[in-house]
């Protein structure tokens, strides 16, 4: 099945409209940073529901383990036709009833100084069997009747900011030691 998947996909080169970034990976390390298991209950939002497991910390990380969305709204990578990007996101998409089959989540700041979470999922929908996945809307991803189960790792010395990139022309996502310059 692997090697099927695989197959179906010819490779593409892609180079994005701006200069190439000098340092296009970023990390920071923190190793007294704190893990927990995280139970969000039915009927909160998904931005809601991190930003209160995050509490005061600047930043955190999570894995979604299980769990269901009532509403489950996301949205898939697409072609620019513009020329702007090379990549920008598909229109949403919504589905009720979903089942988390994984995903992650990083919260940190906006560009505007607002709370944010950057989250990918993937998931079934028991109702068909279909499989589905992609980028999540946290304020429009609601945590349905079983509630939803993470790992979280908590940070108090690494932010996580979203910057404007130059060459991809996108805002991204980049953490930063506190203390240390962006």
């Amino acid at each position: 099945m692997i090697a099927d998947v695989a197959t179906r996909f010819e490779p593409r080169s892609m180079r994005h409209p701006g200069p190439a970034a000098a340092l296009r990976l970023v990390t920071a390390s923190e190793p007294s940073a704190r893990a927990a298991i995280v139970a969000l209950p039915a009927g909160i939002d998904l931005l809601t529901g991190l930003v209160d497991a995050a509490g005061d910390a600047p930043a955190a990380v999570f894995t979604l383990l299980s769990g269901a969305f009532s509403q489950c709204v996301h949205c898939l990578a697409a072609s620019d036709a513009t020329g702007h990007t090379v990549a920008t996101y598909s229109g949403w998409m919504s589905f009720t009833d979903t089942m988390v089959l994984g995903g992650s989540a990083t919260i940190g700041w906006s560009v505007d100084g607002t709370r944010m979470v950057h989250s990918h999922a993937w998931f079934s929908l028991p109702a068909t069997g279909a499989l589905g996945g992609g980028h999540l809307d946290p304020v429009r991803c609601i945590v349905g009747a079983e509630g939803l189960r993470l790992r979280a790792t908590i940070f108090e010395r690494i932010d996580v900011r979203q910057a404007p990139d130059a060459e991809t022309n996108h805002a991204v996502f980049a953490p930063v030691t506190i203390g240390e310059a962006a």
